[in-house]
């Protein structure tokens, strides 16, 4: 099978990287086999991306065996590692996002040490997810994609590169304060993913003031929804959906109060998401895939934009609680880190993640949206928020257990 990719496909060009430390012997020779087995269940995993005239196309089941490469670390202390192993994990986002990577370790260090079936299925696309949408909102998606096709077309095209400098961060947060934090949200009945929200919300105020980012964007698993059947909870997909809220709505009342706040916004926008899924879907495929002159254009403005400040949207990214390994597996994980990369748009937003019972955070971006000083400030505000919320007095409730703890 060979299909060209959507719009949407060829806007996100970049690359997701997890790095996996895990202690115990581990075969190449049984790696390989394990690769070799989960790319046999994933389509997207026997596929190639091909440049053609009219732009990328996905070729099916003509991709060779998956790289692997091995090279000898060694410790902090420059002695041999050991039964220390850092797996590497790479893959485009045009195949998969943070979640199909979980999904992907997930399996590989399962068939390390388990033979069980892994079922292979068939390849899903955008098509599949939208299938024949004639909603009353569509005559307004087919005006909006005429006026943005229209724009497109009156952008001149440009053969300068995109220039971009990465700026990346990683900063963890104690096992006591983590466990505290993770109390009183069961204490206060709100999620992790809300109250992470509210004090990124407040941080970026606290930080920027008036020049804060109108709207934090937060991706979500659409495979844990059964309104979007296509996408099953183990398959592979470069976006699962995500939703917006405006920042500096809930500047009046306490920190746990604005977290109650933004945990009912949230589902109510998962809600509404999941329902609008498909047709926004259906109106990125309207849009016609510009040239790779003319998008370079268009990254430009984007980056142009970002870069002097016009930072309107901020991404937060919420891993939940990373478990990659069964309980009967003969190795043990010691240590988990996420990286990204964009080859072309500039990035701007936090990961977050909890691994072993403690929270940590990786902010990415340009230097060019946010100076390291900028980045200084914002991890300080995000922290004396996270510090001060669990210090606050939880009045008319029960007392904490020190032995409960919530995971997300």
């Amino acid at each position: 099978m060979k299909r060209k990719l959507s719009t949407v496909e060829h806007m996100i060009e970049g690359n997701l990287t997890c790095l996996v430390r895990v202690d115990g012997h581990l075969s190449m020779h049984r790696l390989r086999s394990a690769l070799e087995r989960v790319q046999r269940k994933h389509p997207a995993l026997r596929a190639l991306i091909r440049q053609q005239s009219d732009g990328l196309y996905y070729e099916a089941d003509t991709a060779g065996p998956i790289p692997l490469r091995s090279v000898e670390i060694e410790s902090e202390e420059h002695g041999a590692s050991g039964a220390s192993n850092e797996l590497l994990f790479t893959a485009s986002h045009r195949i998969c996002d943070g979640m199909s990577m979980l999904i992907l370790i997930r399996e590989v260090l399962k068939s390390l040490h388990s033979d069980d079936a892994l079922r292979p299925y068939a390849s899903l696309t955008l098509h599949d997810i939208i299938r024949d949408v004639r909603d009353e909102d569509l005559p307004r998606r087919r005006r909006a994609a005429r006026i943005l096709n229209a724009v497109i077309a009156l952008i001149p095209g440009s053969r300068r590169p995109v220039d971009n400098k990465e700026l990346y961060r990683e900063w963890g947060v104690s096992l006591g304060l983590s466990t505290l934090l993770k109390q009183r949200c069961k204490l206060e009945k709100v999620s992790m993913h809300a109250a992470l929200l509210t004090a990124l919300d407040m941080a970026l105020l606290a930080t920027f003031g008036k020049r804060a980012p109108a709207w934090i964007e937060s991706p979500f698993d659409g495979r844990r929804d059964a309104r979007i059947p296509q996408i099953k909870s183990d398959m592979l997909f470069f976006s699962g959906g995500s939703f917006r809220i405006r920042t500096g709505q809930g500047d009046a009342g306490d920190f746990w109060e604005r977290a109650r706040a933004m945990h009912k916004q949230v589902r109510l926008d998962i809600e509404q998401e999941l329902i609008d899924i498909p047709g926004k879907y259906q109106f990125f495929e309207m849009i016609r895939t510009p040239p790779e002159k003319k998008m370079r254009s268009i990254v430009r403005l984007h980056n142009f934009m970002r870069g002097r400040g016009h930072r309107r949207v901020f991404s937060f990214s919420n891993f939940g609680d990373i478990r990659v390994l069964e309980d009967n597996a003969p190795f043990e994980v010691k240590d988990f880190r996420l990286f990204v990369h964009s080859f072309v748009v500039r990035l701007l937003g936090i990961f977050a993640y909890s691994l072993h019972g403690q929270l940590r955070f990786v902010y990415f971006g340009d230097e060019k949206c946010l100076s390291h000083v900028e980045v200084d400030t914002l991890q300080g505000h995000f922290m004396t928020v996270l510090e001060t919320c669990v210090e606050q007095r939880a009045e008319a409730q029960e007392p904490l257990d020190a032995w409960e703890v919530v995971v997300e």
